[in-house]
């Protein structure tokens, strides 16, 4: 059977999609009422091939100091397409459990950040904007709420069979551009 996601007709977010690939700031409030107003969920499998709904997702960037945290997804991952890429973000899809409350993009972030990351400290979580990338077959079906969360001590891996990490500077990260999964390479550019 599978995972039931939280996800939005694309239709009710086109007019907030002002970009096709990259970071939307202005109307970013807007889109998160579309998100809690409008939201449905669907079988996973049948969304990741369906562009006329986007599965949202929070993206967090976890920072401390002057580093990032980053990951590279191994071959046990479940999103085939991104194996072997690296990425500065931590999160997923939305679950039918995060919605009792109706905060459920905020629910969906914690329980994605603590399943896959054990965060010694946070100190802030700071919202970005919206991640949109339509020119790929991960991104057209994906939209991301972006967050940096600044953090103190360590961060392990959770997923270990899943993911591997580290902390790495951002000029690092810049050497590693083409390697970074779309989305990363849209975050980084952001918390340069």
């Amino acid at each position: 059977m599978s995972e039931s996601i939280l996800v939005v007709r694309r239709e009710f977010l086109a007019p907030y999609l002002t970009e096709d690939f990259g970071l939307i700031t202005r109307g970013a409030e807007d889109i998160l009422r579309v998100v809690n107003e409008h939201h449905e969920f669907h079988s996973r499998s049948e969304m990741e091939e369906d562009p006329s709904f986007k599965q949202i997702i929070p993206y967090v960037v976890l920072s401390r100091g002057g580093e990032i945290f980053v990951l590279r997804r191994l071959k046990k991952g479940g999103e085939k397409r991104l194996h072997g890429q690296l990425s500065i973000g931590v999160g997923g899809h939305i679950n039918p459990v995060d919605d009792a409350g109706g905060g459920a993009l905020m629910a969906g972030l914690r329980r994605e950040v603590d399943e896959e990351v054990g965060v010694e400290r946070e100190l802030s979580l700071t919202p970005l904007g919206v991640i949109n990338n339509d020119l790929d077959d991960v991104g057209r079906v994906h939209l991301g709420f972006l967050f940096r969360m600044e953090v103190e001590g360590g961060v392990a891996v959770r997923e270990t069979e899943k993911l591997e990490g580290s902390f790495t500077t951002v000029e690092e990260l810049e050497k590693l551009y083409d390697r970074l999964e779309g989305w990363s390479q849209i975050a980084l550019e952001a918390i340069k």
